[in-house]
This record gives C-alpha cells, structure tokens and sequence, in this order.
C-alpha cells in the first residue's frame, strides 16, 4: 500500500463529487473547495460557478493538461491547471467549456 492508497480514505465522504475525465476509463473522487452556488461574502469576494476549485489526490490530477475536460455534476469544464502541494494531494482549477 503507498500513500495515495492511504488518501482514499478521504474521499470516501458524502461531500466528495465525481470527476470524469474525457478519455480516461475510471473517474476520481475530489471535494470543492468553495460552494460552486454563486455567493458573495460582503462587497470583497465572489464566488465564481463557472470556475470551480477541486482537491484531489495528486495520482488523479498531475498527468491532467490546460484545455483537457472534465465532467463535473453533469456539466463540462475545460482544465486550467493542477497544482500538486507537495503531499499527494493538489488543486484543480476548472473553467466552464464554452
């Protein structure tokens, strides 16, 4: 067992999405780093939908490319990056397909 079998565990919660990438057989577990409902917080910050923040394990995110796509809740977005923090997780950035 390596660590990123460890990491399954984390999401295996009822708040973790499914993320299915085009051309991959097996989709991945990731979490939402902020509500993808639109909010804003006083007049500073605004959550924006179309462009949502997932974690998820490094395994699943490193080999993903800017302009691959993804499925995430029934709608299509276009990968921006993925920035691994260094313990086997990373961040997702995503951008609606046009």
């Amino acid at each position: 067992m390596d660590i990123h079998d460890d990491l399954d565990i984390f999401f295996i919660g009822l708040d973790a999405v499914e993320v299915t990438v085009f051309g991959r057989e097996e989709p991945f577990k990731a979490y939402k780093d902020t509500d993808m409902d639109e909010a804003v917080l006083g007049r500073a910050m605004i959550f924006n939908p179309d462009e949502p923040v997932l974690t998820c394990k490094e395994v699943d995110g490193t080999d993903l490319e800017r302009g691959d796509s993804v499925i995430l809740e029934g709608k299509t977005y276009d990968v921006l990056r993925f920035l691994p923090d260094g313990s086997g997780l990373g961040k997702l950035e995503l951008s609606l397909a046009q």
